[in-house]
């Protein structure tokens, strides 16, 4: 589905909009602007981005002549309850705004809106020479890889895991970033892929899982924080015969408790190679570590993975949680997931 950001400080308006367009659009929100620059950057590409134009801290007028620059091709849309023409002249001449909403609207205006400025990003996308941003070619992404400086393009962002019920942190997820020194943000759907063909997912594994378990152990001594890191594997390194010794360096020079790690698997592994996999699993397990499904729910092969696959933790694909609490059909479908995985997966600790 095409991801669609929306901006608004008044949070009953954007559970409102993910209520009613999360179906259609892949909906991220949030509450400032300073957020939603975070999030062009680090989860794009969007295909467009939806602004109030009165907001506390930064006006919609000001973020979105910002996420111009950010993000140049996501369309631009501005919504408010009032609109002079100083309003609309600085949304036109300053942010390029793609469409200005006039609250209230009603849902045909707003699926028109999105579909029309997903139809614009598209076009704009499609049209786009590849010499002139060659981050869409994989010869080019596997050319960088190569030579890339991993201490100065990449980063590792880590994301909150909190208690549904009490908001409370028991967690983050280590996500990793690049940052070209030419052409700016590349998304990890474009480079993962790429990585994965070679020995870079290799090299890439290793750099973000040190940063994440050295970011542990200051935390921990730093701020008395204890708690779980999560940290991606691909499924190419489980036929790597080093992967566990790295796992273990790893952990051991950082100083992490090795039970505050949880190595996340998706469903690109293989579940026919069951031999190799119980192996590398009940490997990694045997360092202390705790392993877990990403994404489950998304293939067929879910099954196969909570009857084959000795993991601690299943984490339910978003598409199976965003709209179960307002819609029985979904918060069905959501419940008999949980009850297979605590059913199948013996020992399972958390859904």
């Amino acid at each position: 589905m095409p991801k669609v950001l929306v901006v608004d400080d008044d949070t009953f308006i954007l559970e409102g909009i993910k209520r009613v367009a999360g179906r259609s659009f892949e909906i991220d929100v949030a509450n400032n602007g300073h957020e939603a620059l975070h999030m062009l950057m680090d989860e794009g590409p969007y295909a467009a981005v939806v602004s109030d134009m009165s907001m506390w801290g930064m006006s919609g007028i000001e973020f979105l002549e910002m996420a111009r620059s950010v993000a140049p091709m996501t369309t631009r849309v501005i919504m408010s309850g009032y609109a002079d023409q100083d309003a609309l002249s600085a949304s036109i001449n300053r942010a390029s705004v793609f469409r200005f909403l006039n609250k209230p609207f009603s849902r045909k205006e707003f699926f028109d809106c999105l579909t029309d400025s997903v139809a614009a990003f598209q076009s704009a996308f499609d049209s786009q020479p590849r010499s002139a941003n060659p981050v869409m070619d994989q010869k080019w992404i596997q050319t960088e890889l190569e030579q890339v400086d991993f201490d100065r393009d990449f980063s590792v962002r880590y994301q909150p895991r909190v208690v549904s019920d009490s908001g409370a942190l028991y967690g983050v997820e280590a996500l990793v970033r690049w940052t070209h020194p030419k052409w700016g943000s590349i998304s990890p759907m474009d480079f993962i892929p790429v990585a994965e063909k070679t020995s870079a997912i290799r090299e890439l594994t290793s750099w973000v899982l040190g940063k994440a378990c050295q970011t542990w152990s200051d935390w921990r001594h730093q701020s008395d924080l204890d708690v779980a890191m999560s940290v991606n594997l691909s499924p190419v390194l489980f036929s790597d015969p080093g992967l566990v010794p790295m796992v273990w360096n790893t952990i051991t020079r950082s100083g992490m408790d090795p039970s505050k790690l949880e190595l996340e698997i998706t469903e690109g592994l293989d579940v026919n190679q069951y031999n190799l996999l119980h192996e590398k699993i009940a490997g990694l397990k045997s360092l202390g570590v705790s392993m877990s499904i990403d994404d489950f729910g998304t293939g067929f092969a879910s099954m196969s993975y909570l009857q084959s696959l000795d993991v601690d933790c299943i984490k339910i694909d978003r598409s199976l949680v965003t709209n179960a609490p307002d819609n029985d059909k979904d918060c069905s479908i959501l419940r008999a997931v949980r009850n297979l995985g605590q059913q199948l997966v013996s020992g399972t600790k958390s859904l």
